[in-house]
């Protein structure tokens, strides 16, 4: 079953710049992945300070291993003092 995933994403104030950098990378280190269908980033329109993620992925087992990729794991210790809330909403089409 294919896993959709919406995560919404808010930089600290003074930290867009870097996690918009941070996230962009994660991007093309998740584009490799076995499993990935989508992985895409968009940015607010309204508050310059929130970023959204659209995943697919092929499934529960896919996203399991991206959680636990090296590249993943980096990206969590490098966005810990930029990140200030994340909301994650995993969901399958029905």
């Amino acid at each position: 079953m294919k896993i959709t995933v919406f995560a919404q994403i808010q930089a600290h104030p003074g930290q867009t710049d870097a996690l918009f950098n941070l996230l962009k990378q994660l991007v093309r280190d998740t584009h490799t992945e076995a499993g990935c269908f989508e992985y895409t980033l968009h940015s607010s329109l309204d508050n310059a300070n929130h970023f959204w993620m659209y995943e697919v992925w092929q499934s529960q087992t896919a996203l399991d291993a991206h959680m636990a990729s090296p590249h993943f794991s980096a990206f969590v210790t490098a966005s810990e003092e930029l990140v200030k809330q994340v909301d994650i909403h995993k969901t399958y089409a029905c």
